[in-house]
């Protein structure tokens, strides 16, 4: 159409173009006024691939947003894979179809998780440090803690393993006796988060957001399967999806974020990871000890650690 054409010629195609799309008589009697072969159904058809074409364009921008947010991740072997799984991810968001979206963003996790788990560094570290204190302090005249400087009554496999087993024994006791690689997937991820998230400095006011970081991380670990079939939930698992699933909407975000802080930890701690090596070297391996119940003002950190699987 000419740039010139009158506005009432405009406005006359419009509603001609529009009436076609309601009545299908009035479309098939223009098409033979005008001498249009193809049939109704072959618009159809046309809509169908002008859909594909917008699918192709959306997954297109959210490729580029995948490997926008994978610049510069360290572990460079799996990255096209995590790209892959990102845009399925975001894929089954737009379909609001949130089981498959837990999985694939969890696929995300766990693939980066076994990649690290598998590293000898992280397995020398944490078999050398898991006896020593969890937390650190700021030296009185500095801005920043001191790794060296460590505080309270908690060591590090009791922060992370915190329950007891069925045996009855804690479960930091059994679990700091096997290698890294054997450690449950939800513990692998507690470890990630404490050794490369906070660089093993964690201080008594970080405890909250480890718990945070840690919960929404379990959450997803539990929400990754609620699609598959003939799986008898546990309480837990169930009292968890109960309290998501009504929620989904604002899960979607949450588990985003998560996702990107979970990354944004592996990219910040992998150039510490030497540093921690050697000071895990300078240390003497020392044993797991049974562990009191840590108070925080007048709250148990163990149940306050219960609840948190129950929080709101």
């Amino acid at each position: 159409m000419h740039d010139d054409m009158e506005e009432n010629k405009k406005a006359a195609i419009e509603k001609i173009y529009q009436l076609t799309k309601q009545d299908a008589k009035f479309n098939e009697e223009l098409r033979k006024k005008l001498g249009i072969t193809s049939s109704a159904s072959s618009a159809l058809i046309d809509d169908e691939r002008l859909n594909q074409i917008y699918e192709y364009c959306i997954e297109k921008i959210i490729r580029k947003q995948a490997e926008d947010f994978y610049k510069d991740f360290p572990i460079t072997s799996i990255v096209s894979t995590l790209i892959d799984d990102y845009v399925r991810m975001e894929s089954f968001r737009r379909k609001d179809n949130f089981g498959d979206f837990c999985l694939a963003l969890y696929q995300q996790i766990e693939n980066i998780t076994n990649k690290i788990c598998e590293s000898s560094v992280l397995a020398e570290v944490t078999d050398k440090m898991w006896g020593h204190l969890a937390y650190v302090k700021t030296p009185e005249g500095q801005q920043k803690p001191d790794i060296k400087d460590r505080t309270g009554k908690t060591d590090i496999a009791n922060l992370i393993f915190y329950g007891t087993s069925k045996s009855g024994l804690p479960n930091a006791i059994e679990k700091s006796k096997k290698t890294l690689q054997n450690q449950y997937a939800s513990d692998k991820i507690r470890i990630i988060v404490y050794f490369y998230g906070f660089g093993t400095k964690l201080k008594n006011s970080d405890f909250d957001s480890f718990r945070e970081i840690t919960g929404l991380l379990n959450d997803i670990y539990q929400c990754r399967n609620m699609n598959h079939r003939g799986n008898t939930l546990t309480q837990w698992e169930e009292e968890t999806l109960n309290r998501i699933i009504p929620m989904k909407s604002l899960y979607y975000f949450k588990f985003l974020g998560c996702l990107a802080q979970y990354i944004s930890f592996i990219k910040e701690g992998d150039s510490e990871m030497s540093n921690i090596l050697a000071y895990a070297r300078s240390l003497e391996s020392k044993k797991v000890e049974l562990s009191g119940p840590i108070i925080k003002g007048k709250m148990d950190l163990a149940e306050l650690d219960k609840m948190t699987k129950k929080r709101k």
